[in-house]
């Protein structure tokens, strides 16, 4: 399950400048402390990715072991992931508003499908290509809105939960979830929690060490853990963002092997 977990995630899932753009550290104290809540949640939804094209090359944890990993994103259109262990491929993957593909070597099997068997995968309903893209560099990907969450300043941090989260603790219904998220002080997603009590079943991100690339923030952690009968967590560390368009060749080998994701 992780390893499907990880192809769909990361892989799968496992401007701008033709160079690495110098990477600063963010600094989260110069940041104007907002107060009413409407405007909290305006803040947050306004850190949208600008760029055209960002290559990242990161190294990927999960239970079956590490992996590197170039990951090529074409803002709004696309995610490539190539990767690759002891310097082979061992896996690519293909995302697009349209659904996923992706391959591995070693069994010679691949795997294609729609957002619907990705939401089922991470027991979620609410993913489709641009929330994966922002799920993944740390922007907002859920449908915040000031009618349905507030938000409030405490301890130099933003907190928005969900207006119906004491309602679904208290009669859970399947599909509704207990939403909590964290901003910094400068509007900059630290935590999501998610919880849906009538299955038992949390999903919980984490991001850290935000980091300035040319006109774009970025975490250079992020972590992902999801709690049901087992706990699975994947851990992303991304080394270098380039603005830059990289070659993202995707063909599945002949010979490979349709393998169902169940």
């Amino acid at each position: 399950m992780i390893k499907k977990l990880t192809y769909i995630f990361c892989l799968g899932v496992l401007a701008t400048a033709c160079n690495t753009q110098k990477v600063a550290k963010v600094d989260k104290d110069n940041t104007e402390v907002v107060s009413a809540s409407s405007k909290i949640i305006q803040q947050t939804l306004s850190k949208k990715s600008s760029f055209k094209d960002l290559t990242i090359k990161a190294k990927v944890s999960a239970d079956l072991g590490d992996v590197n990993a170039t990951i090529a994103v074409e803002n709004g259109q696309k995610i490539w992931v190539n990767a690759t262990k002891f310097g082979f491929t061992g896996a690519r993957a293909l995302i697009t508003p349209d659904g996923f593909s992706a391959f591995e070597k070693l069994g010679g099997t691949y795997y294609e499908g729609d957002f619907s068997i990705a939401n089922k995968l991470l027991k979620v309903d609410f993913i489709d290509y641009q929330k994966l893209q922002n799920l993944m560099l740390g922007k907002v990907f859920v449908d915040l809105n000031p009618t349905d969450y507030t938000a409030t300043f405490t301890d130099n941090q933003y907190t928005i939960t969900y207006n119906k989260n004491q309602a679904i603790a208290t009669s859970p219904k399947e599909g509704e979830y207990i939403q909590t998220y964290v901003f910094d002080n400068g509007f900059r997603l630290k935590e999501a929690h998610l919880k849906d009590p009538k299955r038992k079943m949390e999903v919980d991100l984490a991001y850290d060490n935000w980091v300035k690339a040319g006109a774009e923030e970025f975490p250079k952690n992020v972590k992902i853990i999801i709690k049901e009968k087992k706990t699975r967590q994947i851990d992303l560390e991304y080394n270098s963002f380039t603005f830059q368009e990289t070659n993202t060749p995707f063909s599945i080998p002949d010979g490979y092997k349709k393998k169902e994701i169940k």
